[in-house]
């Protein structure tokens, strides 16, 4: 309501007025002062008492009439060279509900040998480098070279006999380890998985876990700039919650780009997009 309030509000007209008001008001008093005597106290309060307006009137003035938020020009890392440029200490990654590719061999096994396969740390048979899980392991070989702590969220189903995306964390960890030599120290499991439930739900929990992966990030002796969240592969309303805890000049949000053919399906290669943000304070 006072945002709404303040942008409402002309704050220098309004401020003007009060000052006008306050300085009759005081004038007024003297004069009654003036005429009678054995009132001392009564200026002393009214000065005290335009002392306080003026000073309010100030205040409101310092204050932002609005705050708006600049998207600075997106970064499209197509290189080596510029990825390596941006790599960060930390990133924050979603893990989709796995799917393999059309053209993969892991197509024609049954829902139950995936969950098998991802069970038992099985990810060749999983072929996740063919799955829609691609992105989030080029989302992490981006910033391998400086990468030292990733977090991966994973959802989980509130149906026990259906295996949510964080089932398949343990495989994916295994890929990147032992086939893309990525070392860093990994968080996951069941404190960074999301229940899937109505999209509010769901929102509303990213949002708490972000916050609290920042908070762990601080505790690990990374700043806001030294970590990257990743958005490419969370349902909307995780990805909502995500790119709204990143709404700060030194949190910045990343998502694996591609290119699309006639009928909008992918191809060709996968290239990641850094978008930062920077809260402009404008006074009216």
């Amino acid at each position: 309501m006072w945002n709404r309030l303040r942008q409402t509000i002309r704050i220098g007209q309004l401020v003007a007025g009060v000052t006008g008001l306050t300085l009759g008001l005081l004038l007024n008093v003297f004069s009654n002062w003036l005429s009678g005597p054995g009132q001392t106290w009564l200026p002393l309060i009214a000065t005290a008492f335009a002392l306080a307006l003026l000073v309010s009137g100030w205040l409101w003035l310092r204050m932002p009439d609005r705050i708006m938020l600049n998207l600075a020009q997106p970064r499209t890392l197509r290189t080596e060279t510029e990825q390596h440029a941006q790599a960060r200490r930390g990133l924050v990654a979603f893990v989709s509900l796995y799917r393999p590719g059309i053209q993969s061999p892991a197509k024609s096994l049954k829902s139950d040998e995936w969950g098998r396969a991802a069970a038992n740390g099985n990810y060749q048979t999983l072929d996740l480098p063919n799955s829609n899980l691609r992105p989030t392991i080029e989302a992490i070989a981006t910033h391998a070279s400086r990468l030292e702590h990733c977090w991966l969220i994973g959802t989980t189903a509130q149906d026990a006999h259906i295996a949510g995306s964080a089932a398949y964390i343990d495989a994916l960890v295994a890929h990147l380890q032992q086939e893309r030599d990525i070392h860093c120290v990994f968080h996951h499991g069941s404190d960074y998985s999301v229940p899937l439930d109505d999209d509010a739900l769901v929102f509303g929990k990213t949002l708490q876990m972000m916050q609290k992966i920042f908070d762990e990030a601080k505790n690990v002796g990374l700043a806001d700039p030294d970590l990257i969240a990743d958005f490419t592969n969370g349902i909307r309303s995780m990805s909502l919650g995500m790119i709204l805890s990143c709404l700060d000049r030194e949190r910045d949000i990343e998502m694996i780009g591609t290119h699309y053919d006639a009928n909008g399906d992918y191809t060709g290669q996968l290239f990641p997009i850094i978008f930062s943000f920077e809260p402009v304070i404008r006074n009216s």
